[in-house]
């Protein structure tokens, strides 16, 4: 299934662009004919002359959105009601936050993969050198010179070497891995077995839980300035959320709005959010002020997404690091216990 043409931070500066036509006065089809003559992206370019096309033919600019194939369904959902509601300037305004939100949390993850599996190589790799090539070396040269390494120093170089190259070989196999998913991704297409292990991960995942919910803030807050009902913005939400979970408790949501409940308890019954987090949406609830909570939460889990991914990384380097240098004093105490033998013989 290919993706959408517009999407990350390309989508954001798209719908920023069309908030500041829109409050400019300034006429959609001539703004949008500005923006194809400035893009470098040839496909773009021809989608927005399209559609300006399209919308001095009289079409509105949600069809024209939604025939182009080019934008996510979310974003058509939202410009269709910001355009029955009169609010299509503030809604792309929201929307272009929204996706700049999203495109730092995804490149936070993508440098707390990137960064780790590099240097988790570049171990692998010097572990492998020493134990197979260094090693033997030193070996050799003791046992010209009269001198044998330990047993247990032996042992430790055959299992390190055998272990070492095990895991350069693995850790290969994942940057390859990792680079066959960047160039489908750059070429807009979708693997399923990428996508059934991310499901899985976000799943079993803190931190997929965290975004989900900051994603789920952001839709309400986009939202409520275009006066959309509870049940249509739980509805939307659900297809952003990109958590199994979470939407499941969406969807209870949505039922439990039909019962007539508030938006309060169809949280609380759902066991959606955390009780602090729960304490301020009641408050928020009864003080009218829950599009302010919940701007807040939006902000809050944003921060506590980055947090996460900053303290993996910092936790994880210094372990890389660590190993690294365990088994490099292994390795010279190796070389230099026998030695040691060697001038105390000599002395």
């Amino acid at each position: 299934m290919k993706q959408p043409s517009f999407s990350g931070l390309t989508l954001s500066r798209f719908c920023f662009q069309i908030s500041m036509l829109l409050k400019s006065a300034t006429p959609l089809p001539e703004g949008l004919l500005l923006m194809a003559k400035d893009s470098s992206n040839l496909e773009q370019t021809n989608i927005l002359s399209n559609m300006s096309k399209q919308l001095e033919e009289g079409l509105p600019f949600s069809q024209v959105m939604k025939e182009s194939h080019a934008f996510p369904s979310y974003v058509l959902h939202m410009t269709l009601l910001g355009e029955q509601t009169g609010t299509l300037d503030i809604t792309m305004e929201r929307l272009s936050e929204y996706y700049e939100q999203e495109h730092i949390i995804y490149e936070n993850l993508r440098r707390a993969i990137t960064s780790p599996m590099i240097m988790l190589t570049m171990l692998m790799a010097i572990l492998f050198i020493l134990f197979t090539k260094v090693m033997p070396l030193f070996t050799g040269v003791y046992t010209q010179l009269g001198a044998s390494i330990p047993k247990i120093a032996t042992l430790a170089i055959k299992v390190g070497g055998f272990l070492s190259g095990v895991a350069f070989v693995i850790s290969i196999l994942l940057l390859l891995m990792l680079l066959f998913l960047w160039i489908q991704s750059e070429q807009k297409k979708e693997n399923f077995l990428f996508q059934k292990l991310l499901t899985i991960i976000k799943t079993h995942s803190s931190l997929f839980n965290i975004i989900a919910l900051h994603r789920f803030c952001s839709v309400m807050v986009t939202a409520y300035p275009c006066g959309i009902d509870l049940k249509s913005s739980f509805t939307l939400a659900q297809e952003v959320v990109e958590h199994p979970d979470v939407e499941n408790k969406l969807k209870l949501c949505t039922l439990q709005l039909e019962e007539g409940k508030n938006f309060s308890e169809v949280v609380e019954s759902a066991n959606l959010f955390s009780d602090f987090d729960l304490q301020m949406i009641r408050t928020g609830t009864r003080t009218g002020q829950l599009e302010a909570v919940l701007r807040y939460l939006d902000s809050d889990y944003n921060r506590r997404s980055y947090d996460i991914i900053q303290n993996f990384i910092s936790r994880l380097e210094p372990t890389i690091i660590l190993v690294l240098a365990i088994a490099t004093g292994m390795v010279l105490l190796s070389v230099m216990l026998p030695l040691v033998g060697i001038l105390s013989s000599i002395g």
